[in-house]
């Protein structure tokens, strides 16, 4: 039998309630309107000299209505999901593939060069201080969580079987 600690999602600090279950989900539905809504710009944002003109082509299109249709998915995820567990660990885990995905999502920006992608941040553009400086906030957040920064000690009064 296995033993594990559960929390109810009351008992997760409010900070990071605020942050997974609200701020993150809605600036993930912002990423998909974005890419979903004003292609152009969002190509354009991303890297200037290499976006298209005015016209997207169709298969970049068809890619960022893809991932639009990828973000309103993690949204409605991790805003529901977080919602409707009791579950500590289920939290824990969930916060974790996220942290996975923030160094992929880091990793996806090097081709503007280190220094202007993570350094320069006095030259980022609205979609730069979502890819780089949000996700730092992301980041350094979920790791706090996942080390109990804020838990005031252990993570649950009680245990329950898995």
């Amino acid at each position: 039998m296995t033993m594990t600690m559960t929390m109810e999602p009351a008992r997760v600090p409010s900070f990071y309630r605020l942050v997974f279950l609200y701020l993150e989900p809605l600036s993930i539905f912002a990423g998909a309107v974005e890419a979903f809504c004003f292609q152009s710009a969002y190509l354009t944002l991303t890297h200037q000299a290499s976006a298209p003109s005015s016209v997207v082509p169709v298969s970049t299109s068809i890619v960022l209505t893809q991932l639009a249709n990828l973000y309103l998915g993690l949204a409605l995820t991790e805003a529901l999901l977080l919602r409707v567990t009791t579950e500590y660990s289920v939290w824990r885990a969930l916060i974790a593939i996220l942290l996975v995905a923030d160094v992929g999502h880091l990793y996806s920006v090097l081709p503007l060069g280190f220094s202007r992608a993570f350094l320069q941040w006095w030259n980022w553009n609205a979609i730069d201080w979502g890819n780089v400086g949000w996700v730092y906030f992301l980041a350094l957040t979920r790791i706090c969580m996942l080390l109990g920064v804020g838990f005031g000690g252990k993570p649950s009064p009680g245990l329950k079987n898995a």
